[in-house]
């Protein structure tokens, strides 16, 4: 097969891959939540203090704190992670259809996850 007769068929994988309506759903709740993500820290950045506690597995105190600006990391890292995620489940969906729904559903929980703690610390310091 030619290169231009693989990427055709690799998207055909991708939209039958998000054809599917657990994975569609997923998927836009996702994305739901990341916005919330981005929309909460935009609406609360300028209520911030300068340090905020970001690195809770580090020693109390200093060693915890980072500037306020490195809370967009949360988002961004559920941005990257959930891109990731997707695109390979899309691309192993026909080979393993459980292995594809578990990266899927995975990127999900760590955007949750982001979601309470960036909600958590602002609450916190508010």
């Amino acid at each position: 097969m030619s290169l231009l007769e693989n990427i055709s068929h690799s998207l055909g994988n991708l939209g039958k891959f998000w054809q599917q309506k657990n994975n569609s759903q997923v998927l836009r709740s996702n994305l739901l939540i990341i916005t919330v993500q981005i929309v909460l820290l935009i609406y609360k950045f300028n209520d911030l203090p300068p340090q905020v506690p970001l690195f809770y597995s580090l020693p109390w105190g200093e060693p915890q704190l980072a500037p306020a600006s490195q809370l967009f990391f949360l988002p961004t890292f559920s941005i990257v992670f959930s891109l990731i995620n997707n695109l390979l489940a899309a691309t192993i969906f026909s080979k393993t259809t459980l292995l594809s729904k578990l990266l899927v559903v995975s990127s999900l929980v760590i955007s949750i996850l982001s979601l309470v703690t960036l909600f958590q610390i602002i609450s916190l310091l508010t």
